[in-house]
């Protein structure tokens, strides 16, 4: 797998000079959580630390690069540690992130060095989905270099990080629609795992996130979030109209839109591109979520306001664009004021124009 590398807290330790059973017991004292590498000219390996426990570790030994993982891999390089021509690496990450990693050292290759030349990748994450797939996918330059590991969740991508020339590894979940798009555009070969390790469980923030839409829906509203879907749609489908007719740039309303989805995916799951309950394509919202209205409103309308400072920053010259869509989702609404006052939302609504 390819690993990834946080903020740096030591770099290039030589192993003659390092006691490597006390720096453990320090890392353990300060709750560290991150990786910590340990290279030899034919052996190496990394163990991964949760808040100061050792909680996995992968080793490559010898000249063939036999892998072992777990309590054995922990033993030998314990055991390297004590040789002198090592070097030690320590990157800090945080616990979640650790974790994920970690739990996929246990893995079995389903698919190598496919290409997008070959196989569509967004095709192939629709197949994970529906096999509620369990693992990772490797992504790569056309000339092998690594661009970043995307983990995937009861089929679902929950987490991926990129991996920069220089600097810290990049985590962010809310980028994976946009990281995926330019592994099709700029071209890339991709490896397939399936993890046979244990698999973790959502984060706990999104748990929460979960539990309390469930919590706020009200039973028996079906028919109110029906009728608040087809306004916003209305809404929508004008602003697009508008957009890209006054831009003369067809797509741009939509690009920015979307852009405006996975920006407020993380406080509002539904909205998650890859989560596959809401969609807004050709003027038409489909959602087969399961929500209350009022939460609806609220990200649908943080959306708006957001596409409208995106607008602003993708057209910066053009200073009547926004004000023209603001007065165009202001009539729009105003329009459905009665029906918005009638479900609840108005205020949220109304909120846009502050």
């Amino acid at each position: 797998m390819i690993f990834p590398r946080g903020e740096v807290l030591h770099r290039s330790l030589s192993t003659a000079f390092t006691d490597f059973p006390a720096l453990l017991s320090t890392l353990k004292t300060g709750d560290f959580s991150g990786i910590i590498e340990i290279e030899f000219p034919e052996n190496k390996g990394v163990i991964f630390v949760d808040s100061g426990e050792i909680i996995n570790a992968e080793a490559k030994i010898g000249a063939d690069s036999k892998r072992v993982i777990g309590q054995e891999a922990v033993q030998t390089l314990l055991t390297l540690s004590n040789q002198k021509d090592g070097v030690i690496n320590i990157y800090r990450l945080s616990p979640e992130r650790v974790a994920i990693v970690a739990s996929n050292l246990q893995h079995e290759i389903l698919f190598k060095g496919l290409s997008t030349d070959f196989t569509r990748l967004d095709r192939l994450l629709l197949k994970l989905r529906e096999e509620k797939h369990n693992g990772f996918i490797e992504v790569l330059t056309k000339e092998h270099q690594a661009m970043g590991v995307l983990f995937l969740e009861g089929g679902e991508p929950v987490e991926m990080f990129t991996t920069p020339e220089t600097g810290p590894s990049v985590f962010g979940r809310k980028s994976i629609p946009i990281f995926v798009e330019n592994a099709i555009k700029q071209g890339a070969i991709f490896d397939v795992y399936r993890s046979q390790g244990k698999i973790l469980k959502k984060e706990i923030k999104e748990i929460k996130e979960i539990k309390e839409i469930k919590e706020k829906k009200i039973p028996g509203r079906a028919e109110e979030l029906k009728e608040l879907i087809t306004i916003f749609q209305e809404v929508l489908s004008e602003a697009e109209k508008l957009v890209d007719g006054s831009s003369r740039r067809k797509g741009l309303f939509h690009k920015i839109f979307k852009e405006s989805l996975i920006e407020k995916s993380e406080e509002f799951v539904f909205l998650d591109p890859f989560a596959g309950e809401f969609e807004y394509r050709e003027g038409a919202i489909q959602f087969t979520g399961d929500i209350g209205v009022k939460d609806f409103a609220k990200g649908i309308v943080e959306c708006l306001v957001a596409t409208l400072f995106g607008l602003e920053k993708e057209l910066p010259k053009d200073k009547i664009l926004p004000l023209k869509l603001k007065a165009g989702i202001e009539s729009s609404l105003e329009q459905h004021s009665g029906a918005l006052k009638r479900l609840g939302v108005n205020a949220i609504a109304s909120s846009i124009f502050k």
